[in-house]
């Protein structure tokens, strides 16, 4: 199930007022010459369940290009606030080459206003050229296209080298990384 699909449909739905008249057709106020009310956004709650072999998917795009597949068990959210939280989601994130960082943690609320993805309750992740950082916290920001890590943060890069500290700063692929203390 596509969330930005039915965004769409609820703003179409709230837009024309699909279902408030009826089916009869009233003049529009501007057209009679009396002031036009502003349409009230209809609230839509969404649940979406999948399991192990059929999960619920959501996906986004920037300028036309993926920047993210989600996989997860449970959503829920709503729709004119373009806010959901999952459960059990599995996060592939993909950056401007096309490589890829797969990242799991037991919760994590999407924004589908800014793109931006807050995954929380210990975060697992690893790259396609093998580094991988756990921490406590992991923020997505579509507009830098970054990770931000955040408590009890290990990464370990391919090499074997290994980075601890509070914080990261890093981008999709883990190679422009930053990780401090304090």
């Amino acid at each position: 199930m596509r969330v930005r699909a039915l965004a769409g449909l609820v703003a179409l739905v709230a837009a024309t007022g699909c279902g408030s008249h009826g089916g009869t057709a009233t003049p529009s106020p501007a057209a009679s010459g009396m002031p036009t009310a502003t349409p009230t956004p209809i609230a839509v709650h969404v649940v979406g369940r999948g399991t192990s072999n059929t999960p619920s998917i959501i996906t986004d795009t920037k300028q036309g290009r993926k920047i993210y597949t989600i996989r997860t068990l449970m959503f829920e959210g709503d729709i004119a606030a373009g806010i959901a939280n999952l459960d059990q989601p599995h996060v592939t994130f993909v950056d401007k080459s096309g490589s890829v960082t797969i990242a799991d943690a037991p919760k994590a609320t999407v924004n589908q206003h800014d793109k931006s993805i807050l995954m929380t309750g210990g975060v697992h992740a690893r790259t396609q050229d093998g580094a991988i950082l756990t921490c406590d916290t992991l923020r997505y920001d579509s507009d830098r296209e970054r990770l931000y890590g955040e408590g009890h943060v290990v990464m370990t890069g391919p090499n074997g080298l290994m980075l601890t500290g509070d914080h990261l700063d890093g981008d999709v692929r883990l190679h422009d990384v930053k990780v401090t203390s304090g």
